[in-house]
Formats: C-alpha cells, structure tokens, sequence
C-alpha cells in the first residue's frame, strides 16, 4: 500500500501546481481577449482539467473495460456537481450567472437526464454516443463563436485589466507566450498528476477488492476530478467564482458529450447493477441544479454548498453499504 499511497500524495501536489498556472493562464486568456471567464471556464478550463478522464476511459475502452470507464463518466459528473461546487460555494458563494441558467445548466441537466434514463432502462448504443458528441460538438462550436462575435462588447478594456479580486493579480496581463506556457504546463502537470492520483487510489481500492464499476464512481472520478476541484478552488479565492461554475458544469458537459460519445463510439459499455444508484444520482443532482440556479439571489450559497457535499457522503456511504451487504 506503500507505493499507492505515493502516487497519490505525489499527484495531488502536481495537481495544485497544475491547478495555479491553469487558472492564471485562463483569467489573462480572458482578459487579453476580453471574453468572460466563464466562456473560458465553459470551453478552454474545462476540456482541460477533463483530459484525465478522456485519456483513462479511452484506455479502459481499448482494454475491453468498459464499466470502469462508464463508472468514472458518471462518477465525475457526480463529483462535478456535487464535490467541486459544494466545496467551491463553501469557500464563496458562487454567482450564477444569466447565460448558465439560460443554457448550459438546462443543457446539462437534460444530457445527464438522458444519460441516466438510458443507463437504467436501455442501456447504451454506439448511435446514441455519437449523438451525444454531436450535440457537443455544435454547442461547442456555437459558444466559441459567439464568443469572438461578442469580443468588444463582453468586456471593456478597463474591465478586462481588473478581472477578479485578488490584490496579488499583476495590473498587466501576460504576454501570450508566457500563457502558452503557463497553459500547456498546468495541463500537463494536471493531465499526470491526476493520472498518478487516480492510480494511487485506484490500486489501494482494488487491493480491499471493490467492483471496478464501484471504482471508476467513487475513488477514480475523484482521482480524475481532482484537477476540477483544485482549479475551481483556486479561481474562487481568486474571485473569479465564474469561472470556477463554468469549469464545474463545463467538465460535465464534456464528460458527457466528448468522453461519453468517444468511449462510447469506440466500445460501448455495459451497465452494471451496481451503477443503478450513480445514475440516479447523477440525474436529480443535474435537474436539481436547475432549481439551485435560482435560490439565494441567483447563486451558490454556502448552505447549498454544505447540502451538496453532505449529499455525496451519503452517497459514498451508501455506495460503500451496498457493496459491504453485496
């Protein structure tokens, strides 16, 4: 148990390296090109701090295992909603703003809606995947070109100089090779600091012999979300609370519409009995977040925050009685 436990210590301090240069990166990203920090949360954060779970279900795909990566799509999610935003809104409270509860938090609750749905009745076929990634796909492509169609008016200049409120934020942005660099280094710090974690904790779960699918929900998507948590903690405290939402939602738009439709399209995955609850879950914590969205002045609130994170100890809790009673 040595050696795990050391991957896993070990990743979590690249993670919070990763999790810095990422969110400076991004902030002087939206600042330079005067877009808002939750486009960048939506699109550019997110797809990053989600590459751990993209590259570690393609690999379970390829290696024929399916219900550890279909676990760790929906373990994320769940993790996304519940553990990053819960911790994030413990923090600060997260404002929510108009252009989320219009339409992403509609997007996603009616994705994961589906998803789960399917998972419970149906089960999964490669068509439906492709769907998913298609939808992803065109939102994707929408948001960033509204995005530059609405460069000059998402943001003045004088704004973009004062994004957030950190006292230590350099009045000058950095130039754009330095947040090349500062960008590609927190991905790639993120990208294996998160793969050690995940295996770290995945090795030490498997050695008390857990379910992979009971894995892939619960140790491994919080391995792979690590890289969401810390980039959501570190863009609160540095008050850029929208791009901390954006990143949240964002990564679960991901996981469902790119990592799904992929995994899915290259090695559709059965459902285990096991992930009856996860599905569930996941569905009423998407539909539910609608409901968030709108409560406390259209934010976040800390009691939310503390409602969320007690609902995933119940969930891990219950997660881990019906395996003991299995």
């Amino acid at each position: 148990m040595l050696t795990p436990s050391l991957q896993f210590v070990g990743g979590l301090v690249l993670l919070l390296v990763g999790g810095r240069l990422l969110v400076a990166a991004s902030v002087d990203t939206a600042r330079r090109l005067r877009v808002s920090p939750l486009v960048v949360g939506l699109t550019l954060v997110a797809w990053g701090t989600s590459a751990p779970e993209l590259a570690l279900n393609l690999i379970s795909a390829y290696k024929g295992r399916g219900d550890l990566a279909l676990g760790n799509i929906v373990g994320a999610n769940i993790s996304n909603l519940a553990l990053v935003l819960g911790i994030c809104a413990l923090i600060r409270p997260l404002v929510v703003q108009e252009r989320l509860i219009k339409i992403e938090i509609w997007l996603n609750a009616g994705i994961l809606g589906i998803m789960s749905v399917l998972g419970l009745t149906s089960g999964f076929q490669p068509w439906e995947a492709g769907v998913m990634l298609g939808v992803f796909g065109g939102y994707s492509i929408w948001t960033i070109m509204a995005a530059l169609r609405q460069t000059d008016k998402a943001i003045t200049p004088a704004a973009a100089d004062t994004l957030g409120d950190d006292p230590m934020q350099d009045p000058v942005p950095m130039g754009w090779f330095m947040i090349a660099i500062c960008f590609g280094g927190g991905l790639a710090l993120l990208a294996f600091g998160g793969s050690l974690t995940s295996d770290g904790a995945s090795a030490m779960a498997i050695a008390l012999g857990m379910p992979a699918a009971l894995v892939g929900v619960t140790i491994v998507s919080i391995g792979t979300t690590m890289p969401e948590v810390v980039t959501g903690v570190m863009a609160v405290r540095r008050g850029q609370t929208d791009l901390a939402m954006g990143n949240a939602i964002g990564s679960c738009l991901f996981n469902a519409g790119a990592v799904f439709g992929i995994v899915g399209l290259v090695a559709p995955p059965g459902v285990d009995t096991l992930l009856t609850l996860p599905l569930c879950y996941m569905g009423l914590l998407a539909v539910g977040m609608v409901g968030i969205s709108r409560t406390f002045g259209k934010t976040v609130s800390r009691v939310e925050g503390g409602l969320l994170l007690g609902s995933y100890a119940g969930f891990l809790g219950l997660s881990a009685w019906m395996v003991m009673g299995a």
